[in-house]
């Protein structure tokens, strides 16, 4: 394990430069476990979990192990100060509900024109339980935790990294003082790390290979690789880039201890990287999935989604009963470009495990290729 380690494994107190993304309905307390006992950083998903939830989670995980693992939030904006679905205008409830409408008669659910749930307001109480509980790490998604979010985290030896797609938000991430970032290539899966209004997808679509370096050489705290990286190659290549590390979803969505449901495990398992597409159909933010049914008619249909995640909240109901009926054409497949490469279901500290070897192979032939023999 030695071999691979670097600043960002030093800065962590971690074996191997490997972080599991916290990916919600994917990684619970027995996946971040795994990962964090193999010698990488597993990662909670603590997205709308209430302080109560999380506090349980979290002494679950460190039932299960005593190595140092994450927890990870979204600070985006409308997450941070939900939208009041009350202010939202009929027509435009209306409107949604009667695209998602033809969905919901096709798996057999009864039509909707109700006002969406609001979105739970934890956040706030949940910081306090990462406070508390003195989490080794806290990983922030789409958003920027701010100097005065980071500052209490650090006073209690707290470790704060943060995800961006571009080097501005790299930046912004750095002058809030992050102990390390997380710069998400395109070819990533789930949501994109964006949270400027306006902005539109393409501008943070820049690959990986692209925009490592780029954040490398504008901030002065380690930085870790993300998008597209799937095995020991990706690891190195990183490594080669100016990362201290990686960090994959889309590898660990198809593991054992996933809780994704088997429809999305499938896909991941059968379906190729250009077979994945950018959208907001499924929560109002845009995220790479695999193209399925709802994605594509959604998009046809001209419908703009609702604010983030009452969106979600909206067609729930058509998620939770395709996840049941193993249907994935209405169930959002989160993933990357990377699925092409992914043909197997083992268990996520086997991923590491074998990670850490392929990459030892990989820059084995590497360093013999260099020197001619």
């Amino acid at each position: 394990m030695t071999a691979f380690r670097t600043a960002l494994t030093d800065l962590l107190g971690i074996d191997v430069p490997i972080l599991q993304s916290g990916m919600n309905r994917v990684a619970g307390p027995e996946m971040a476990a795994e990962v964090s006992n193999a010698g990488g950083l597993g990662i909670l998903a603590a997205l709308r979990l209430g302080g109560e939830e999380l506090r349980r989670q979290i002494r679950r995980l460190r039932e299960l192990t005593d190595r140092p693992f994450g927890v990870n939030h979204w600070l985006h904006p409308e997450v941070q100060t939900p939208v009041d679905p009350e202010t939202i205008p009929e027509e435009r409830i209306r409107e949604v509900q009667g695209t998602l409408n033809h969905f919901r008669q096709r798996l057999g659910l009864p039509e909707s024109w109700s006002r969406p749930p609001g979105l739970p307001d934890v956040l706030d109480e949940a910081f306090e339980v990462v406070l508390e509980e003195k989490v080794p790490v806290w990983s922030v998604g789409v958003g920027d935790p701010g100097p005065e979010r980071v500052r209490r985290c650090q006073e209690r030896g707290i470790k704060v990294i943060a995800m961006a797609t571009t080097v501005e938000d790299s930046k912004a991430l750095a002058a809030s003082g992050v102990d390390a970032i997380v710069a998400q290539g395109g070819e990533a899966g789930g949501h994109r790390s964006v949270w400027a209004k306006g902005r539109p997808p393409e501008a943070s679509a820049v690959g990986t290979l692209v925009l490592v370096p780029q954040v490398v050489d504008a901030v002065s705290v380690p930085v870790i690789a993300a998008g597209g990286i799937v095995d020991g190659r990706g690891l190195l290549a990183a490594l080669a880039l100016g990362a201290g590390g990686v960090m994959l979803g889309t590898r660990f969505v198809a593991t054992r201890e996933s809780m994704a449901p088997d429809a999305w495990k499938r896909a991941v398992l059968e379906r190729d990287g250009s077979e994945t597409t950018l959208t907001n159909a499924f929560t109002g933010l845009y995220g790479r999935v695999v193209r399925n049914t709802f994605a594509d008619e959604y998009a046809a249909s001209g419908t703009p989604p609702l604010p983030a995640l009452i969106h979600y909240h909206a067609a729930q109901d058509i998620y939770g009963t395709a996840a049941s009926k193993g249907e994935g054409g209405y169930f959002p497949l989160y993933s990357g470009q990377g699925i092409g490469l992914i043909h197997d279901l083992p268990g996520a500290g086997e991923v590491v495990t074998r990670i850490v070897e392929e990459a030892r192979a990989a820059g084995f032939v590497l360093k013999s290729i260099l020197q001619g023999s």
